[in-house]
């Protein structure tokens, strides 16, 4: 099945790990239409990597968010299976193999593989994932003694964006992601459409390695989008108990952190999360038409004065 599959690769600046990812699909994937969809063109960088790979093209957009970028790679491609990525993703020889053997399940909409950092650790998805971790190696163990079996694989909530095999028809169906979700949730949000429609998420026990996957900006931008995103999520999904529950408990904690963060950055944030909240207008992004765009929000100096 993975022979049909086509690559959307999301590039932002990182030619140096670019190059990296491409080769390493041109050694697994040769046969695989690759589209990188970039996000800051640059004839140079084009140019210099044209080679990497046997069949590459190129896509320009805004640098409006990671869904945006997503979604335009999912237009200007055409298979029934197409896989979306960081740059800065590292596939092995089975890698696509191993994600496509899960859509032998009808009801499987997209799977990911397990993401480790560099050093070795598995990318940190958040405490309530690691029971998803735990069965998979369970379900993994299990299945070891057979002989020619497809690997385990089991249904989760979500599945982190920096590697997705997604079938077109579950596209078609829900849509693509939600590019209001700026940076950070747009795969938790796209995970939730995919469970609400009957469709499912597996998570695979096959493995890259996500050079990335330790980084976090510390722009408070970034910082703030990513709560502001994770409350729009409750809104959205959640029941109404919790959605209050959310809002009152970034009130507190921003109070408290605001105030007491070890962390410049962390601290700066929550000011300016609390700022948001009293001004009535936590729900607008910090961003503007782009994420290059001048940072509308005080500098964490600024706030740090109030």
């Amino acid at each position: 099945m993975a022979d049909g599959l086509e690559v959307v690769v999301v590039h932002h600046r990182t030619p140096e790990r670019l190059r990296e990812t491409l080769l390493r699909l041109a050694q697994h994937a040769p046969a695989s239409p690759v589209t990188v969809v970039d996000t800051a063109p640059d004839a140079g960088t084009w140019q210099c990597l044209a080679d990497a790979h046997p069949r590459l093209c190129w896509l320009a957009v805004p640098n409006h968010s990671y869904a945006f970028a997503v979604n335009a790679g999912l237009k200007a491609t055409g298979a029934p299976l197409v896989a979306t990525m960081n740059a800065d993703v590292l596939i092995g020889p089975r890698t696509f193999g191993d994600l496509a053997a899960a859509f032998f399940d009808p009801s499987v909409a997209a799977a990911g593989p397990l993401a480790r950092t560099p050093a070795g650790r598995l990318q940190d998805q958040g405490l309530p994932y690691r029971r998803h971790h735990l069965r998979l190696r369970r379900r993994a163990a299990a299945r070891a003694a057979l002989q020619d079996a497809p690997p385990a694989w089991v249904p989760v909530p979500w599945l982190s964006g920096c590697l997705l095999v997604v079938r077109r028809s579950a596209v078609q169906r829900v849509g693509g992601m939600d590019p209001r979700f700026r940076f950070y949730n747009e795969d938790l949000e796209w995970g939730h459409r995919v469970r609400a429609a009957g469709m499912r998420c597996a998570l695979v026990a096959s493995e890259v390695v996500h050079l990335g996957g330790d980084a976090t900006p510390s722009d408070v931008r970034f910082l703030v989008e990513g709560l502001r995103g994770g409350l729009q999520l409750t809104r959205r999904h959640a029941p109404p108990w919790l959605r209050w529950a959310h809002r009152q408990g970034l009130g507190v904690v921003a109070v408290a952190a605001g105030a007491w963060a070890r962390d410049h950055a962390a601290r700066a944030t929550w000011r300016e999360v609390r700022r948001r909240l009293t001004a009535g207008t936590f729900d607008d992004s910090p961003f503007g038409t782009t994420l290059d765009d001048p940072n509308p929000v005080p500098s964490p100096d600024e706030i740090g004065t109030r």
